[in-house]
């Protein structure tokens, strides 16, 4: 039996429905690489990672130079998003990331029924700023870096429906 592309496993839809934790408005190969190439939103449905159930979303907005990396939890509610910037012709830059911790495990839970919220922003020049907000603690945190590590926040920008780098969890982000 022939081995699946990395297309061959994935969907496409115009957004994906967090409330519900399902495809919002499917597209069809077509129709997701037509916004492609007009720079419109759609994302990618890409299968688990292993050891996980929910699938990975890569949402793709050209126009602004936006492409986010979406794991949800094993409830399917948003766990951890990669931001990338397009920086130029050839390359993304992983600008953000954000985890967010909910009180429980139910799903539909959305952004703002999480108890912990933590955003990391990186510079190319090796800034970086992260914030803890605990809403059961009361708290937040702002801490700010110098001297980061940033050469593995760079990505090439990905062609139509290559997406597997974009869509690695496993990154150097400290």
């Amino acid at each position: 039996m022939p081995e699946r592309s990395e297309t061959d496993m994935m969907s496409y839809v115009l957004r994906w429905n967090h409330r519900r934790s399902e495809p919002g408005t499917p597209l069809t190969e077509e129709q997701a690489r037509a916004r492609d190439a007009k720079g419109e939103e759609y994302t990618a449905i890409l299968p688990p990672r292993p050891g996980t159930r929910s699938p990975i979303l890569v949402t793709l907005i050209w126009r602004t130079g936006v492409v986010l990396a979406t794991f949800l939890d094993g409830a399917g509610r948003r766990g951890t998003q990669y931001t990338f910037m397009r920086h130029d012709a050839e390359r993304l830059f992983l600008s953000r990331v954000y985890v967010w911790i909910y009180p429980d495990a139910r799903p539909g839970l959305l952004l703002a029924d999480a108890v912990v919220r933590e955003e990391i922003r990186f510079h190319p020049d090796g800034r970086a700023r992260r914030v803890v907000t605990d809403k059961d603690a009361r708290t937040r945190e702002t801490v700010e870096y110098t001297g980061v590590a940033v050469a593995d926040h760079w990505e090439p920008v990905p062609t139509f429906g290559s997406y597997a780098s974009i869509a690695r969890f496993e990154r150097k982000c400290a």
